[in-house]
């Protein structure tokens, strides 16, 4: 959080940056973010004025944020007050933390008002508030009209009062600088601090997200999975509707219409038993024995039908273990969006984004040099794992992955040569960092050239089968890679 002396130091940055800049665009990418596009002599800059819980602040930026399609109420308000707006000064009441944005605005006709932008940045009470001319507030980010206070209700229409200083408030003595070897001005750090924050940030709760969303693909399978697999138990005594069926027809002489059943020898009995065969009293002989067929042959289809569900689904929670152990590697935003966009086109997940995103250039696969210059690459997700492997490997290669784990596919890039035992240890090491295996211990890998290494027919992505390989085993990854490039 902010300090005293640090909003200071703003304040007296921002005057002398923007002091006599005219407000040309508002935008509101969060509920809590406002941007404002200031035009100065000789360029445009960027305000930025953030309420969000942790992350308060004011300061000039020069990142780019995604706005909403449509502006939130509070932006729609905040353009009619402050479009054309020019900013008179920076104050900081109190030495306190909150910095107020003295504006003069104009309305339709042309008159002149002078109006307040807050920004508080006390921990617990963050907001943006506008204040009209007459001290009464316009609107704010965050209503807060509930509290047990009623000296500050922040509610539109009510009087803005500053809020009270702690009781052993002292405020900071002394002048105020700021100075680093590395930024030139306190904007720029901030920019540059928050901007890794919200990063890192953003890239955690988008992997929460989705694992969340992987954990319920998975519940709904293995859900789906156990009542196929009940009804496949079913389907296992439709032998019985068949050998009744031929009794019936072998015995339908006997029968005659209403009759609830037929008492017959079992043939199919080397005993020959004595055995009762229920049916319906309003079906005809020959009806009843039709209908037991069709019984016979409806679960016999079921078998088949099932059988080849429950191998899809059973493919598909393989698939999503995979992608699991994708997601423990993932480092980054740019890797999360991508495994994301594999299990949409896997069918796994349904995209709810109906918009056309903007295609970005696909990531490079990880990478690694032997000590004999060999390139040995690695696929970052299951689809770049199947483009590795059938797109971009040559025949002749090395192929490589650890046994009976999920894990990348590996490829030591050797062509017509031969690559020495030492390169083969490498790129199996390798192999074991971006697996399941990177814990373990004395883990085999699975090595043969790319020419044995196929695709079956409508598999899911990164699954392969490969024939003629060797097994090396690998007792600890870090040691063999530690003097390699990472």
């Amino acid at each position: 959080m902010i300090s005293s002396s640090f909003v200071t130091c703003l304040c007296e940055e921002l005057n002398r940056e923007l002091t006599g800049g005219r407000i040309d665009k508002i935008q509101q990418p969060a509920r809590d973010v406002v941007l404002l596009t200031v035009r100065t002599p000789g360029e445009n800059r960027r305000l930025l004025l953030s309420a969000s819980p942790g992350k308060a602040r004011i300061h000039l930026t020069g990142l780019t944020y995604e706005n909403p399609s449509e502006p939130p109420l509070f932006c729609v308000l905040l353009r009619r007050h402050l479009t054309g707006a020019i900013i008179n000064a920076f104050e900081q009441p109190g030495q306190d933390r909150l910095i107020v944005v003295h504006l003069t605005c104009f309305d339709d006709l042309g008159r002149e008002a002078q109006e307040q932008l807050i920004v508080e940045m006390i921990p617990g009470k963050t907001n943006i508030i506008l204040v009209g001319s007459d001290g009464l507030i316009v609107d704010c980010a965050y209503r807060r009209d509930y509290d047990a206070d009623l000296y500050r209700r922040l509610a539109p229409g009510m009087i803005y009062r500053l809020p009270p200083q702690p009781e052993h408030f002292v405020p900071p003595s002394g002048e105020q600088g700021f100075s680093s070897p590395d930024f030139d001005s306190l904007s720029a750090f901030l920019d540059s601090y928050y901007s890794a924050r919200e990063k890192e940030e953003v890239y955690h709760r988008r992997s929460k997200e989705l694992r969340t969303s992987l954990s319920s693909a998975e519940k709904r399978i293995r859900k789906k999975l156990g009542a196929q697999r009940i009804e496949l138990q079913k389907s296992a005594g439709r032998e019985e509707f068949r050998r009744r069926a031929d009794l019936v027809t072998a015995n339908i002489w006997r029968l005659k219409r209403g009759e609830a059943s037929l008492t017959c020898e079992d043939f199919f009995d080397p005993a020959s038993p004595t055995v009762t065969v229920p049916l319906d009293p309003l079906l005809t002989p020959q009806a009843n024995a039709a209908k037991l067929y069709k019984q016979y042959n409806k679960l016999k289809t079921a078998e088949a039908y099932l059988t080849d569900l429950i191998a899809k689904a059973e493919a598909q929670l393989e698939y999503i273990a995979s992608v699991q152990e994708e997601l423990d590697r993932a480092s980054s935003d740019r890797d999360i969006a991508d495994i994301r966009s594999e299990l949409i086109s896997a069918g796994i997940l349904k995209n709810r984004n109906r918009k056309s995103a903007k295609k970005e250039k696909p990531q490079a696969p990880l990478s690694m040099r032997t000590d004999e210059g060999f390139d040995v690459l690695a696929g970052r997700s299951n689809l770049q794992n199947d483009e590795l492997t059938f797109k971009l490997a040559h025949k002749n290669d090395l192929w490589f992955h650890v046994k009976s784990l999920h894990g990348s596919h590996v490829l030591l890039r050797s062509g017509n040569a031969e690559p020495s035992p030492r390169s083969v240890e490498q790129a199996a090491a390798f192999a074991v960092k971006n697996s399941q295996g990177r814990e373990g211990e004395n883990v085999p890998v699975d090595v043969t050239r790319v020419r044995y290494v196929r695709k079956p027919p409508g598999a899911l992505p990164g699954k392969v089968i490969y024939t003629n390989y060797n097994t090396v085993f690998i007792r600890s990854w870090k040691e063999i890679l530690n003097n390699t490039d990472p």
